[in-house]
């Protein structure tokens, strides 16, 4: 039977916190429909993951701290992606963390969804300028 507790967060980057983030229910509740959407998508029951097997257990491995089994859904999916439609390039993990940073409404913001210790990192991630007013005797 899987365990029910969750699995300690693995360092992924030198300047990673290494620990586990909780992510609040957005105001709009696309989070909750998107959670509520994949838990309807799989058998009743099967197991307390969001993201499980025909078994039950997590594509994750609580041992090795990897997540082997979903990587090899996710390359298996971008493969199909790249055949059969327009898109040119499979899309990466590193690329949906550039997304979600790029997206986030400030510098900070982005270093608390991507769980850095250093807005360092953060920068590098971030695919937008900031947008800044200009200040005294600054013409626009």
């Amino acid at each position: 039977m899987a365990s029910t507790s969750p699995p300690a967060r693995h360092r992924t980057e030198q300047n990673s916190s290494g620990k586990a983030t909780i992510y609040q229910w957005d105001d709009e509740g696309l989070l909750k429909e998107t959670v509520q959407e994949c838990l309807s998508a799989r058998p009743v029951g099967i197991g307390p993951y969001l993201f499980c097997n025909r078994k039950g257990d997590p594509y994750f491995n609580v041992k090795t701290g990897k997540a082997n089994g979903f990587d090899s859904i996710w390359k298996r999916y971008m493969d199909r992606v790249v055949i059969e439609t327009k898109v040119t390039a499979r899309i990466w993990e590193k690329d949906l963390r550039a997304k979600c940073a790029t997206d986030a409404d400030s510098l900070e913001h982005a270093r608390a969804l991507l769980s850095h210790t250093s807005t360092k990192t953060t920068k590098i991630y971030r695919r937008k300028a900031e947008v800044v007013k200009p200040g005294k005797g600054v013409k626009s």
